[in-house]
């Protein structure tokens, strides 16, 4: 598939007005919260009050209908301000809305969808378990049939928005004989449910502006209408909502790979040493050289795959074999490529900064702590791999 791509005039006027909203808005609050470790309630908030939270779903269900490539436009843009706020948008959008666009039933779709994609509740999602990481298909939470509704019992962890979040995407074993295809159940369930609580909140790295939760469901007991996408459906709803959150991250360390050789560019053409400044020396030279090509390539890849997400459309069962497969392929490329691509831009920004990009608090600094999760959350880059190798070897190159 050739990779082609531009932005069409409204979409670069997306990309103005998200960046000046952004840069007002949100740039202002980020070292404190960062260095307060809370959750930035009023940024996110006005987020929301914006439909910032909705750009992919369809206006029809709430959102702005500007698809993946306009969602994918507003997270370079907030990648560039901060990954805490990129993180929060990330799990509602990608891993909450996606599911419901995709699976949900026209009652779902108004019950969670349409005000989710107002920014009227906030949406998680759930599928790491203390004994089951990069083994997504190992999952213990079990659902219990008990007449015609289900009873959940178990504990997940990891959850970012895990604690802020009005309704939650369960993964939960209806079966576990059957393994993940026919085994796994995904469930709505509201976090105001009996039996639902929210447990530790981890103290993290980086993204200190995200809640990164366990959840325990005890005995919570849930209707017909919580079951996403069917019976036994559940690993392919987690799947397929992966594929839109790989992408969307690509865009968002996109912006937080641009951010940092911006802030190392202009360092390097002010700061002077032994009577030049360092732009004028090759050793700098280069990084800045190596940083530009990673950028302008990460570029194209991302945005061709979310326009061929959005080529698609959001009716899984109507998408060719190979175009599923694709698709798939596409989105842990974008995935391991930009999460490796950031670190090393960013830590080459560092380098160039010397020890000031060392000191606590300085946007490279965050930056830093920031991107390491990238290359294990949403799959860890050997799972991106093990995906990509596995399609190469049934469909070739």
């Amino acid at each position: 598939m050739p990779i082609e791509f531009s932005f069409t005039p409204d979409q670069e006027a997306f990309r103005q007005a998200a960046r000046a909203f952004l840069e007002r808005e949100v740039a202002p609050v980020v070292g404190e919260m960062d260095e307060r470790e809370e959750f930035p309630k009023e940024s996110i908030a006005r987020l929301r009050a914006e439909g910032y939270f909705g750009i992919p779903i369809p206006e029809k269900y709430g959102g702005l209908g500007l698809g993946k490539v306009g969602y994918c436009i507003f997270l370079e843009e907030l990648g560039r301000i901060d990954a805490s706020h990129g993180t929060i948008v990330g799990a509602h959008t990608s891993l909450g809305t996606t599911p419901l666009l995709y699976y949900g039933t026209e009652e779902q779709k108004r019950r969670w969808l349409v005000p989710a994609a107002r920014g009227e509740r906030l949406l998680a999602y759930s599928l790491t378990e203390p004994g089951s990481g990069s083994d997504s298909g190992s999952v213990h939470t079990r659902a219990t049939p008990k007449g015609d509704r289900w009873v959940l019992e178990g504990t997940k962890i990891y959850v970012s928005n895990g604690r802020e979040a009005d309704t939650v995407v369960v993964m939960a074993a209806n079966d576990p004989a059957k393994g993940p295809n026919g085994g796994v159940t995904a469930f709505l369930v509201d976090t105001d449910s009996a039996g639902f609580r929210v447990g530790r909140c981890e103290k993290k790295m980086g993204l200190h502006g995200t809640s990164t939760a366990e959840l325990i469901l005890d005995r919570v007991e849930v209707g017909p209408e919580a079951v996403l996408g069917g019976v036994g459906k559940g690993f392919l709803v987690a799947m397929t909502a992966l594929d839109v959150g790989r992408v969307s991250l690509g865009a968002a360390s996109l912006g937080g790979m641009a951010a940092a050789a911006g802030q190392a560019l202009e360092f390097a053409q002010n700061r002077s040493q032994f009577g030049h400044p360092l732009s004028d020396y090759e050793a700098i030279q280069f990084k800045l050289a190596d940083m530009a090509m990673k950028i302008q390539a990460l570029r194209y890849l991302v945005y061709h795959a979310a326009q061929h997400q959005d080529d698609l459309g959001t009716d899984p069962g109507a998408w060719p074999r190979g175009a599923r497969a694709e698709k798939t392929r596409e989105a842990s490329i974008v995935k391991c490529l930009a999460s490796e691509w950031s670190g090393e831009v960013i830590d080459a920004a560092l380098q160039i900064h010397g020890g000031l990009g060392y000191i606590r608090g300085t946007p490279i600094e965050r930056a830093y702590r920031d991107q390491r999760i990238t290359e294990i959350f949403e799959g860890t880059n050997e799972i991106q791999r093990l995906v990509i190798a596995r399609d190469l070897l049934s469909r070739g190159l």
